[in-house]
């Protein structure tokens, strides 16, 4: 029994002598740092080493990690790496402690053996994620400080406001950035334009964490004088009261230019003499193009995208000053357009200078249908970026990968676009959040919307579906020419419900979205294609007819006004440009065309004839119009409108007007007679009404 005691005694002195030791807490000069590694779908690409500033890597490491037997320190971009070593996928690791020096520095290498970007890093300084960053390319090393965060400390990181916008009153948003160790409950958020007098606003109930984002929008509305840039300077102050520690990073500037809205030039279609223009043709290098956009810059510069083959993938065909005598073709092609640009089916910019191409492949990858690997993907149109060499996976921003035959594609705002699925039958919404930079592969902050619900099919994998938005509105229509239709819906509507598992990759989010409010807008078309929105407007082009179909949008269902013949099959994407004129390509002509218009005029009636008139829309689902020859009396014209059966439908004098809106809706189908009579004589005109 004493011996018992005496063990015991011996145990417990032993615990108090080690327990210091277990419980080791750093030197009042070091500080505690640790390391968060969260790997991307390779994991065992990645190598980390962690040394003192200014040695090289792996020399006197504090620590490493990460497969350090087929990678290390010189591994990045020989994709030698196999999975037998190193780091799970798609797994968090936690690397450390270490008491590192307080106030000193470090260097953290980090390496990629495929070169396509890697891990996220975090550096945990005591509690605090002080830094963060993703590998890039081949890798790198990032220098850091071991300093605890002060008590206030915000940063402005970005200006979100585009660099390119119509002319309206325009809000001022970005992002703050806590860098403090407080959370921020309030901050001063001000603004001025050209070095006016700023405008500043208190933003209240934020509960910004230390080190987390906060995106802000001013309410007081920048309204620019006129059109043309702009110098904006935004900055934040005053902390929960607190003056900001560290002014360094408090202000942003941004170069902005307003536009003159997009004029509404429908009407000039609907009754002038239509003229087409050929802008664009195979040599400039277009090549099967299946639709356009304008960038968003002052000079009307063009962008074509092109189907090729899929050995190739697509390219695109930049038409600097578009229409203009200075205009300048220009084609560019990444170097792995291959699996990025495979088929493209549609092209679609947003204000903030990116652009996104939707891919008409069922498996990017081109592996025989062993998956169906492909969505859209995300590009700048910055020209010394995009399809420049960038490593061995070129030059795009981002990619997501839930939509095979990606039959058409629109912008909605910032990185978030609109896609026709054409394998899964649905609309998606693909949120590419912040991009990855050229070339890399982090998809971990997408957001993907699938709107199970609206049922689309495609006639085959050559004909687009393309798509269009009302930004003012949030009506999206679109084409469904599998079903031979246009659909609209609205896309503030509907509920994310039930998650849906991704496909081959991680996504932040991906929701089914049911309970949207959307219709058929559009029934009975041929072969639809492309489509744009203007004003109250609606185009359709049809790949089958050749023809441009123009619709009255104002109402519950589309009312087509009239259709333009541009001649040869073949028609895909159309774009209203910012001059207010409409173009489109050809497919199978190689060609880029620009409707034109020039004034429709009749000459003044003459002794013994009878009066001039045009009739437009004809044939017409409903309403046409007549309009008067310029110079003619009009001062006792009667019109009359009999139907094929001799039924006078519309008997009314026309006394002082210069045109005439006949409705037909609740009349059948067939041929009508128009006939304006005064004393001079009568004319008369056959109306088709029709429906189909």
């Amino acid at each position: 029994m004493k011996m018992t005691l005496r063990l015991t005694l011996l145990i417990a002195l032993l615990l108090l002598w080690c327990a210091p030791i277990l419980n080791a807490q750093c030197q009042p000069d070091e500080t505690e740092v640790r390391l968060i590694i969260e790997t991307d779908t390779y994991g065992y690409e990645t190598f980390w080493s962690l040394v003192p500033a200014g040695n090289a890597c792996n020399q006197t490491p504090i620590a490493t990690g990460g497969n350090a037997n087929q990678v290390g320190c010189n591994g990045g971009g020989q994709q030698d790496a196999t999975t037998a070593f190193g780091y799970n996928d798609n797994a968090t690791v936690n690397a450390g402690p270490w008491c590192l020096k307080t106030d000193s520095a470090y260097t953290l290498y980090h390496v990629d053996d495929y070169g396509d970007g890697g891990a996220k890093f975090t550096i945990m300084i005591g509690d605090y994620p002080v830094y963060q960053f993703k590998s890039v390319g081949n890798g790198g090393q990032y220098n850091f400080t071991v300093t605890l965060p002060l008590a206030y400390n915000a940063a402005l990181s970005r200006i979100s406001t585009y660099g390119f916008n119509d002319l309206k009153p325009t809000a001022v948003h970005g992002l703050i950035f806590n860098m403090g160790a407080s959370a921020i409950d309030t901050i001063d958020l001000s603004y001025s334009v050209n070095g006016g007098a700023p405008l500043t606003e208190t933003l209240t109930g934020l509960n910004v964490e230390p080190f987390t984002s906060a995106h802000f929008s001013l309410s007081n509305l920048w309204t620019p004088a006129d059109t043309g840039f702009y110098t904006l300077q935004v900055w934040l102050s005053n902390i929960n009261g607190n003056a900001d520690l560290s002014t360094a990073n408090d202000t942003l500037g941004k170069t902005v230019y307003f536009r003159a809205p997009k004029p509404v030039l429908i009407d000039q279609y609907l009754t002038d003499s239509v003229i087409i223009k050929t802008i664009g043709v195979a040599a400039d290098g277009l090549d099967k193009p299946r639709d356009l956009a304008f960038a968003p810059t002052p000079a009307p510069n063009l962008w074509v995208v092109n189907k090729k083959t899929e050995a190739s993938g697509g390219s695109t065909v930049t038409y600097f000053d578009a229409g203009l005598p200075t205009q300048d073709a220009q084609l560019k092609k990444d170097q792995n357009s291959w699996h990025f640009m495979s088929l493209p089916t549609g092209i679609a910019f947003s204000y903030n200078g990116n652009f996104a191409t939707s891919p008409g492949v069922y498996d990017a990858n081109h592996q025989n249908g062993a998956s169906h690997f492909t969505g859209p993907a995300l590009w700048t149109s910055d020209w010394s970026v995009y399809a420049e060499p960038s490593g061995g996976n070129g030059s795009h921003l981002d990619m997501l990968h839930q939509s095979p035959f990606s039959m058409g594609i629109e912008w909605e705002e910032e990185n978030v676009f609109w896609v026709n699925d054409g394998y899964n039958q649905n609309i998606v919404r693909y949120d590419f959040g912040e991009d990855h930079g050229p070339g890399n592969d982090d998809h971990s902050d997408g957001i993907v919307h699938r709107y199970t619900e609206i049922q689309v099919d495609r006639i085959d994998d050559n004909i687009a579906n393309h798509l269009a938005l009302d930004r003012e509105s949030g009506l999206l229509y679109i084409v469904d020419n599998g079903n031979k239709r246009v659909l609209r819906l609205d896309i503030h509507s509907g509920t994310p419900t039930s998650d849906l598992t991704p496909y081959a990759e991680p996504l932040h989010e991906y929701k089914a979205v049911t309970g949207a409010d959307w219709s058929v807008y559009i029934d009975s078309l041929d072969k639809p294609s492309g489509i744009a929105v203007i004003g109250d407007y609606l185009l359709v082009s049809d790949y089958g007819t050749g023809e441009i179909i123009f619709y009255d949008r104002s109402g519950d269902e589309g009312v087509e006004l009239d259709r333009f013949d541009t001649g040869p099959s073949g028609i895909m994407g159309i774009e209203i440009g910012p001059d207010g004129k409409i173009w489109y390509v050809n497919t199978t002509q190689n060609k880029v065309y620009q409707l034109d218009y020039t004034p429709f005029t009749v000459a003044a009636n003459e002794p013994g004839n009878g009066p001039v008139f045009s009739v437009s829309p004809n044939p017409t689902s409903g309403a046409f119009e007549l309009r008067f020859g310029a110079g003619q009396d009009i001062s006792n014209y009667r019109l009359r409108v009999i139907s094929a059966l001799g039924q006078i439908i519309s008997d009314q004098p026309v006394s002082g007007y210069s045109s005439v809106r006949i409705d037909l809706s609740g009349q059948p189908d067939g041929y009508y007679l128009v006939q304006i009579a005064d004393q001079k004589g009568s004319r008369t005109e056959r109306v088709l009404l029709s429906r189909r």
